[in-house]
């Protein structure tokens, strides 16, 4: 091989790595600006993506029944009232005991404060920590306590603004499943649209890609729901059974903040442990430590593999890192995005920047 052969392979590389890096930098200034974009319309952006995972919750649903000789407003009518029917029966189950302990934990809240604090304070308990460190707890109690009346004074003081963000709730729930219902009518068309911006020959990849994308969000919003109704479940059956206060309420959060890989589990151990060492002492704490490792090992190891994991390929390391991005830019509506972005992300690296090395590594 000549000189100028080799002169010319080496210019190829160090092209291609050019355009390499100059997508990467066009990719990360273009979600910066569209995170930027999103956090302007936070209330826009909150029903936009809800819609779309309502949608993907329901649309194998409606697609089945459609497929079966009901025209597509009779499927998604017959879908809606279904919907209403389990969540109307779950709600009777769910409601009436979340709202009484909701009330119970409001009133017993300040006597569980005190309570800690004097144990904290007590030389004769936690003897093993250092002074310093009992006297920072000790400090730490006292800090929640102003921090949380500090709150409810302004709370209070913003009744109005409370009654708005209600009625924002209320509008938001029912704008998704309506906007909902147009998504599915137009999903042809506005696929159709998006493969005809594209030249004929990059058509198929990008149908190839579209499948891709659908798999991952679909796979995703589906299977979590169903893992987290099943881990909250879980959860609850066996706080119940040990007799634990505000079980249901524990239960309920398990469930809804397992959206958030790992710190859903970590929020609600917590609170778990504590209240089975006030209600039966360590016993009580051991066996519902237990409960929650096993309840959330088996999530861990067969659930969420079967029924997330597979479709979105994500690593726990790259689960975790995208959750704290997810939170630092937008709060905690970032955290229950964070998965979901970084699968698409995976998605797109693997049409527009293929790799060879193995894709265990």
């Amino acid at each position: 091989m000549d000189d100028d052969s080799r002169a010319r392979r080496a210019d190829a590389r160090v092209t291609y790595w050019l355009k390499v890096l100059a997508l990467i930098t066009l990719a990360v200034v273009m979600l910066s600006s569209t995170l930027h974009f999103m956090a302007r319309i936070s209330s826009v952006t909150i029903i936009v993506i809800g819609t779309i995972f309502f949608t993907y919750l329901i649309h194998p649903a409606v697609r089945w029944i459609h497929a079966r000789g009901v025209p597509i407003g009779g499927a998604i009518a017959i879908v809606y009232l279904a919907a209403l029917g389990v969540v109307a029966f779950a709600m009777s189950f769910v409601v009436p005991p979340l709202v009484n302990e909701v009330k119970q934990l409001t009133v017993a809240f300040p006597g569980y404060i005190k309570a800690t604090q004097a144990y904290i304070g007590d030389p004769n308990n936690l003897h093993f920590l250092p002074g310093s460190v009992r006297d920072y707890l000790v400090n730490l109690q006292g800090q929640v306590v102003d921090y949380i009346q500090g709150q409810a004074a302004t709370i209070t003081s913003s009744f109005l603004g409370i009654l708005r963000s209600t009625f924002a709730i209320i509008a938001t729930l029912v704008v998704i499943p309506i906007l909902s219902i147009y998504l599915i009518f137009e999903a042809p068309q506005l696929r159709a649209a998006a493969v005809g911006l594209i030249p004929m020959k990059g058509r198929p990849e990008t149908l190839r890609l579209l499948a891709d994308l659908d798999k991952v969000l679909g796979g995703y919003v589906r299977g979590q729901v169903i893992v987290g109704a099943t881990i909250g479940t879980c959860i609850t059956i066996g706080l119940l059974i040990m007799h634990v206060p505000y079980a249901v309420l524990i239960g309920v959060a398990a469930g809804v903040l397992d959206l958030i890989p790992y710190i859903g589990a970590i929020a609600t151990f917590v609170p778990a442990v504590g209240l089975a060492y006030a209600s039966g002492g360590w016993q009580h704490v051991v066996i519902v430590a237990l409960i929650f490792i096993v309840v959330f090992e088996a999530e861990g190891h067969f659930i969420a593999p079967k029924i997330v994991s597979e479709s979105v390929g994500l690593s726990p390391l790259v689960v975790i890192v995208a959750v704290l991005i997810g939170g630092e830019l937008l709060g905690i509506p970032g955290m229950f995005i964070a998965v979901p972005t970084a699968a698409i992300l995976r998605v797109l690296r693997m049409h527009f920047v293929p790799t060879r090395a193995p894709q265990h590594l």
